[in-house]
């Protein structure tokens, strides 16, 4: 007998916190601040995921404790169905009591039947790929999870998604629109203000290069990774390098920054076309002003205008009269360059 195919549930919550589905995910790894589990709450009505770190299994009780009384707090609301797997840590004695207590409703999945748990499950492979793809892409070690799955959350929770009609997680529980200013490319590197108070002495550098992991939980500010001791650093000014990952072997520090864009040619002439003095790299070829040459069938006419006009100098060589030109491409006469320390209109150029 083959195992068949589960169909998708049809059951929908129609308020925030009216179901909520968790499970619990092991690491092989245990992290920088030695965590080895992480447990998820996934509300159904407005897809919004938390996560916490957890160092055993039996801390799975007073995590839950602290998300109940977070809802009741932070949002004034209560869980009233509870859905998970029918693991050990959510069959306890001491955890179905807590549950019953508060007059939750508890929904269970048959033991080894994971697909009746899909959304917890579906939401921790979310988050488990989204973490993997930038601590790869950063040359992060495998112990720096905790800190790509907090970022993956965190993004996730500010992400548009169609079934909330293009509106995020976090707009759509607490109806209003996050702000995406402060998020920056994980991994990267910063410049790092230092405080005066933490500085080694007065001739200490004012700032140092880190590795960006993510905003800071409690406030207005990001926590960097500090090398070389790997000690974890905190601060509210940075200047990012988004295209510099230190941990990577590739990684190639710049004598020049490209934090700054580069400067506008300068212009030498204004609106009251006036010149300024020749500057330096002036010297480049530019192209020259022409005028333009008058009709064929007018031209010797003007050349014998000119010629009787002016009075020709005694001289002992013999003066020849410019004849009309062959057939051909008409040539143009072309207006002397004019150096850019004089003024000059444009009336100049057609006298």
């Amino acid at each position: 007998m083959t195992n068949k195919a589960f169909p998708s549930s049809e059951r929908c919550a129609t308020q925030p916190f009216e179901l909520i589905h968790s499970d619990l995910k092991s690491f092989p790894i245990e992290s920088y601040h030695k965590f080895k589990y992480t447990i998820v709450f996934y509300d159904d009505y407005t897809s919004r995921v938390w996560t916490t770190n957890l160092k055993t299994k039996d801390a799975v009780l007073p995590a839950t404790k602290h998300f109940l009384a977070m809802v009741e707090t932070q949002f004034q609301g209560t869980v009233q169905g509870w859905m998970s797997d029918a693991g050990g840590e959510y069959t306890s004695k001491a955890f179905t009591k807590m549950l019953q207590e508060k007059g939750i409703k508890i929904l269970q999945s048959i033991p080894h039947t994971h697909q009746q748990n899909g959304r917890a499950e579906r939401i921790i492979r979310t988050l488990t790929e989204k973490a993997e793809a930038i601590r790869l892409q950063a040359c992060l070690p495998p112990s720096y999870w905790e800190f790509t799955l907090n970022h993956a959350t965190h993004v996730y929770n500010r992400t548009p998604m169609r079934r909330l009609e293009w509106r995020t997680p976090h707009e759509w529980l607490t109806v209003e629109r996050p702000s995406i200013s402060h998020l920056r490319v994980f991994g990267s590197a910063a410049y790092v203000f230092i405080p005066a108070e933490v500085r080694a002495d007065k001739l200490s550098p004012g700032s140092k290069m880190m590795t960006y992991l993510g905003s800071h939980p409690g406030g207005k500010g990001w926590i960097f990774m500090r090398s070389p001791n790997n000690v974890i650093f905190s601060a509210a000014q940075a200047i990012f390098d988004e295209s510099l990952f230190l941990k990577c072997p590739t990684a190639k520090l710049h004598v020049n920054t490209r934090l700054q864009t580069t400067a506008p040619p300068p212009s030498h002439c204004h609106e009251d076309n006036t010149c300024q003095c020749p500057l330096p790299g002036d010297d480049e070829e530019q192209p020259t002003p022409t005028r333009v040459v008058p009709p064929k069938h007018r031209k010797d006419q003007l050349v014998r205008q000119e010629l009787s006009s002016t009075t020709p100098e005694p001289s002992t060589s013999t003066q020849t009269i410019p004849s009309a030109p062959a057939e051909g491409p008409e040539p143009r006469y072309v207006v002397p360059e004019i150096p850019n320390c004089y003024s000059r209109s444009q009336n100049d150029l057609s006298a």
